[in-house]
């Protein structure tokens, strides 16, 4: 019985230790993976990339109506392939100086596009499609 002790003890001290080292690995993976997707999710909102490489893109024709909330437009323009993240358009929305500012009415907008040039045109700012494109070709410049 005492050799039987003597053999036990060390396995289930093992088995313990490789069971501790485990879960240690896990819980380093589990945190790695939320600093990713947290640092994905910073970069998309600050960072002023389009969807799309200029000359890749796409143009749709969509349409903002009255009471239409940003998450609302996000989510069309998510569904439409003209931005990445409805989630990340609206808390983009929510710190620019756009906040509150779409407006209804029929928008030709492309995947090209900046979130910034997007916003700009579903506020008013910007007007016609040279606009657009001026604005677009302005922010790749800064951004270069």
């Amino acid at each position: 019985m005492k050799k039987l002790r003597r053999f036990i003890g060390p396995v289930i001290d093992t088995a313990a230790s490789l069971a501790i080292y485990a879960i240690l690995a896990i819980a380093v993976l589990v945190v790695i993976g939320q600093a990713k997707r947290y640092y994905d999710m910073g970069y998309g909102i600050f960072s002023q990339v389009a969807k799309d490489a200029p000359g890749t893109g796409v143009k749709v024709l969509v349409e903002v109506t009255e009471g239409m909330t940003a998450s609302e437009v996000g989510k069309m323009l998510e569904e439409n392939g003209i931005v990445e993240s409805a989630r990340i358009f609206v808390i983009q929305e929510k710190v620019s100086e756009y906040s509150g500012e779409i407006k209804p009415g029929t928008y030709t907008l492309s995947s090209e596009m900046t979130t910034e040039t997007i916003m700009s045109i579903l506020s008013g700012t910007v007007v016609t499609e040279e606009d657009a494109a001026r604005a677009a070709g302005e922010a790749a410049a800064d951004g270069q």
